[in-house]
C-alpha cells in the first residue's frame, strides 16, 4: 500500500503505530491522541503492512532489542527498504501479503485497543 502522508507526517504516524511493540507496557491512550484526525482506514493498513512487519519481532524476541522506542528514522528507513524490497521481488511480495495476514490475525489486539481509543 502506498499512502498518501508526505513526510514528516507518515514518519510521525508510523513512530506512534510503532509504540505498541516496545517492550514497556503501552498507553493506548496516547498512541491515539498522535493518531486522531487521521483516517481509521489508512491507519490500520499502515500498521499492519508497513510499520508491523518491521516491529513485530521485538516483541517476540527473548531480549527484545527496543524497550523505550523505535527511532522514528530507522524506523521510516527500515520500512522503505521493506516496501522497495517488496516491490521489486515477487516472492517478496508473495511472503508480505501471508505475513501481512498473520500480524493481523495474531496482534488484533493492538488496533483493536487504538481504534477503541480514535
Amino acid at each position: 500500500m502506498t499512502c498518501r502522508l508526505a513526510e514528516p507526517q507518515l514518519t510521525e504516524v508510523r513512530a506512534a503505530l510503532s509504540e505498541p511493540f516496545n517492550d514497556f507496557p503501552v498507553e493506548y491512550e496516547f498512541v491515539a491522541s498522535k493518531l486522531r484526525g487521521f483516517d481509521p482506514e489508512m491507519l490500520y493498513e499502515i500498521l499492519y503492512s508497513e510499520v508491523a512487519p518491521v516491529c513485530f519481532t521485538n516483541l517476540v524476541a527473548a531480549v527484545p532489542p527496543v524497550w523505550t522506542g523505535f527511532d522514528p528514522d530507522l524506523l521510516r528507513q527500515s520500512i522503505e527498504q521493506r516496501l522497495s524490497a517488496r516491490e521489486r521481488n515477487w516472492c517478496r511480495r508473495q511472503f508480505d501479503k501471508i505475513l501481512v495476514r498473520w500480524l493481523k490475525y495474531n496482534y488484533a489486539y493492538i488496533w483493536k485497543e487504538i481504534a477503541f481509543r480514535l
